[in-house]
């Protein structure tokens, strides 16, 4: 990941406060819905302090977790204790995945996409990772659809990345797409500007 140290830092100084700062019933009704349908053998890019880990339901098979910080992971080391299914905590940068093909069910993010410097290439190893009939599913802020909104967030980008560590004028539907995966955007709040999605390899139009 592009600047991944710095990345490191911002969250590991944000770890002991992120959960009170995230923490609405807005989202937390979006991750019920987006986890909810997570099945069997699961990854989650950028998992944070496991704020999805009370959404996902107890018959998963196992749970995989990647984030870049170590601060994040301590947070959600303490709630994955709770869990009724094997859960396993990596610290690294997820832009390549350490993982066989066809090794999971799910892919799940939780606005973990957005900071990413290469998306085709991340979604190429999701693609890779994920078993026949696999999906990905995520929450991401991204690009507004409202042309003078889209804007903002274009002029913003740079800051935004600088303080935040992500993008807020991605277009990760049309990313998704471009990485041969068929997308179905099944919610929208904020005007657009946060969206979950579902994402399934495309068999027919993909590689």
């Amino acid at each position: 990941m592009a600047n991944a140290q710095r990345v490191q830092r911002l969250y590991d100084r944000a770890a002991s406060r992120y959960d009170a700062a995230t923490r609405t019933q807005m989202l937390d009704e979006l991750r019920s819905g987006l986890c909810a349908q997570a099945r069997g053998d699961v990854l989650e890019l950028g998992v944070g302090t496991g704020a999805t880990f009370a959404h996902y339901l107890n018959a998963l098979h196992s749970l995989t977790a990647l984030d870049l910080s170590g601060a994040m992971l301590h947070e959600a080391h303490e709630k994955s204790l709770a869990l009724p299914f094997p859960v396993h905590l990596m610290q690294r940068d997820f832009q390549t995945l350490p993982f066989e093909d066809a090794r999971f069910d799910t892919v799940v993010s939780y606005l973990g996409l957005c900071g990413i410097p290469d998306p085709v290439g991340l979604f190429a190893e999701v693609r890779r990772v994920l078993r026949p009939g696999g999906q990905l599913l995520a929450l991401e802020h991204v690009r507004p659809p409202h042309p003078w909104l889209g804007l903002v967030a274009d002029l913003i980008d740079p800051a935004f990345d600088h303080v935040v560590g992500c993008h807020p004028n991605r277009r990760t539907a049309e990313l998704l797409g471009a990485a041969g995966f068929a997308v179905r955007v099944q919610e929208r709040r904020l005007g657009g500007l946060l969206v979950t999605l579902a994402a399934t390899p495309d068999l027919e139009g993909g590689t």
